[in-house]
């Protein structure tokens, strides 16, 4: 008897454990199906929730938007063309990656989302077109029918609902690790005493800067101070956040920051997923926790790390 490999698709016999041809591990599909028949996979799960959607459209938006100033740039201020063609550039390019081994745009593929037909199966071409166009009917709706979406038993917006697609959560054909994971109010409070540090540190300078002055010690000039002011905000997190993982903040809630694999970040991770700030505030990506199983927003998925309690 032979069984199908879900990796390579090849076929092989069923006396395998581990594909000769791949090396895809059979236990981790077997782990998945104990699970779901022990129904750890629950409907609840299953279909993208409100939270995860709306910042995976917001993320798209973004993207967009920045390509419609540009053409709206170039074109000096005509507003409707642009238009035109960043709808018709969302709609194909959207249709592209929902077809594609994506199943979804650049928003559902960070957010681990993907559209399927109301069989669940990946769906065509002409079907994503037509999905893609009819969430027209969201806009003309002024939002009521991407609300929808938060509705059982399939969560789908009306778009969904006129093209017969679904947006399912990409379920993982492996146990995942446990992890104790802070929630939201710990992760706000340390950030809170965070930014009082800084702002305790800039305040710090500006009188070391003031008493340096006064005293003909040195006249620091105010572009340099500005400089400084900026490093400070900028180096706080990573420099504390590397290796350690912790901020004051961090250290006083007794919550760090640590990989999914539960090691230490390194100093880049750190400063990059900083820099990543930006787009938890662009998208709203700071309320992923309240729809997250790992309490993660979206610069943590990003860079697959996770606060934890500690």
């Amino acid at each position: 008897m032979q069984k199908g490999c879900p990796k390579c698709g090849r076929m092989i016999d069923s006396q395998y454990e581990i594909c000769p041809n791949c090396k895809y591990d059979f236990k981790e599909i077997d782990s998945f199906f104990k699970n779901v028949e022990e129904k750890k996979y629950s409907e609840e799960q299953k279909y993208g929730g409100f939270i995860k959607r709306l910042i995976a459209g917001l993320i798209d938006i973004d993207i967009m938007a920045i390509i419609w100033y540009m053409i709206s740039f170039y074109l000096k201020g005509n507003i409707l063309l642009p238009s035109v063609v960043i709808t018709i550039i969302y709609i194909l390019s959207n249709a592209i990656l929902e077809r594609s081994s994506w199943r979804g745009s650049l928003g559902k593929k960070i957010l681990e989302l993907e559209v399927t037909d109301e069989y669940e199966n990946p769906i065509t071409f002409p079907k994503a077109i037509v999905r893609n166009t009819c969430k027209i009917a969201n806009v003309l709706t002024l939002g009521i029918g991407f609300l929808t979406c938060v509705a059982p038993p399939y969560k789908q917006t009306l778009g969904d609902r006129l093209s017969g697609t679904l947006v399912l959560n990409k379920q993982k054909f492996h146990e995942e690790k446990h992890i104790d994971t802070a929630p939201i109010y710990k992760r706000a409070l340390a950030f809170i005493i965070d930014i009082i540090v800084i702002v305790l540190l800039i305040l710090g300078k500006n009188e070391i800067i003031k008493y340096m002055a006064n005293n003909n010690i040195y006249k620091v000039t105010e572009e340099i101070n500005n400089l400084i002011t900026v490093i400070i905000a900028l180096a706080y997190f990573p420099i504390n956040e590397g290796e350690r993982g912790e901020t004051v903040g961090k250290r006083i809630i007794k919550i760090q920051l640590v990989n999914l694999n539960d090691k230490k970040i390194t100093y880049v991770k750190a400063f990059i997923r900083m820099l990543l700030i930006i787009t938890d505030i662009f998208t709203f990506g700071f309320l992923l926790p309240l729809g997250s199983n790992k309490n993660q927003t979206l610069k943590d998925m990003i860079t697959k790390t996770v606060v934890i309690n500690h």
